[in-house]
């Protein structure tokens, strides 16, 4: 019996301070792209439209500007990460034609920005142009971006403090946007094709270099893949744009043992990226057809990120020890 009131006192002080079941929300013209969550519960969402990234508090449904607008030679950010061990927020600042930024010194490039205070680290320009979409860190705080205009994965030279093609591949080349979401997990890299709604598997050597490149068959194509997260060694999450002939799109699983796909969420508005905390994910919705579709004269109504569970949540786990110990 004391052990039993025990364990409903704690599921009490843990789930008065998790998050809020409550989306959050983004108001006016902001088109979110990049989303990342810190240790700590901060969650860190990037503009497309307005080239600054704002901050949610953890437990705070208000944000505020964590890299103004206007600064840092910032362009639009599309996707972030945050990097606790290092204490840095990493940023994907390129060009889609969208953003009034000033004209200058602006060009693709991966930025890092202090973590506590938004203050500039440094700046790493793409060799040769590209557009940098999305970044992933390996179990040796190594660095990669995809470059969606070129058929290459970079990687941040340490020593160097240069950007250099770490995986280059044919396969990688289409029209429009190519290479997307990427993550690391289990010594492999997980990159998706967007324009394809391909899946593919690299590798990573003892030495850090690329070894078996492989394309994953999965039981269908990804229709218009974006952001990729890890759920574990097993499972990815990957964000389906939109479908065919829609601007809808969906939050889905990838069981990686069978290769089959588990929509979570759908009837998304143009969904682009997701973070991952504890049992939950968070999905930003960018509404791009307000921004590149026939709703451009139409103001969007407010962004809503939308949090879906995707493990068993503390509830579910707490019931079941609870039947355990009748």
């Amino acid at each position: 019996m004391f052990k039993k009131s025990l364990l409903i006192l704690l599921f009490f002080v843990v789930f008065k301070n998790a998050y809020s079941s409550e989306n959050l929300i983004l108001e006016g013209n902001f088109f979110p792209e990049g989303i990342a969550i810190s240790r700590n519960g901060d969650i860190y969402v990037g503009s497309l439209k307005h080239n600054k990234i704002v901050k949610f508090k953890k437990k705070n449904s208000n944000h505020q500007d964590f890299i103004e607008a206007n600064t840092n030679g910032l362009m639009s950010v599309i996707g972030i990460l945050s990097d606790d061990r290092n204490k840095i927020l990493w940023a994907c600042s390129s060009s889609p034609g969208v953003s009034n930024y000033p004209k200058g010194d602006n060009v693709v490039s991966l930025k890092a920005f202090d973590l506590n205070n938004g203050s500039l680290l440094n700046s790493y320009q793409f060799p040769n142009g590209g557009f940098c979409n999305d970044i992933t860190i390996d179990s040796n705080d190594n660095i990669y971006a995809t470059d969606s205009f070129n058929p290459r994965i970079l990687r941040l030279n340490k020593s160097s403090s240069r950007l250099e093609v770490w995986y280059e591949n044919e396969a990688f080349k289409g029209e429009g946007f190519n290479l997307n979401g990427i993550t690391f997990i289990d010594g492999k890299i997980y990159t998706v094709k967007m324009n394809s709604g391909e899946l593919f598997r690299i590798n990573v050597g003892i030495n850090g270099k690329p070894e078996k490149f492989a394309k994953i068959d999965l039981q269908r194509s990804l229709n218009a893949p974006d952001g990729v997260k890890a759920i574990d060694k097993n499972n990815l999450l990957v964000v389906e744009n939109r479908s065919e002939g829609t601007w809808k799109g969906a939050l889905t699983k990838i069981n990686l043992k069978d290769n089959s796909l588990n929509i979570l969420k759908d009837n998304l508005d143009t969904p682009t990226t997701v973070a991952i905390k504890g049992n939950s994910a968070w999905v930003l919705q960018a509404q791009f057809d307000h921004l590149f579709g026939d709703k451009k004269d139409i103001s969007p109504d407010p962004f809503e990120i939308v949090k879906v569970q995707v493990k068993p949540s503390f509830l579910t786990s707490f019931k079941k020890l609870l039947n355990f110990l009748k």
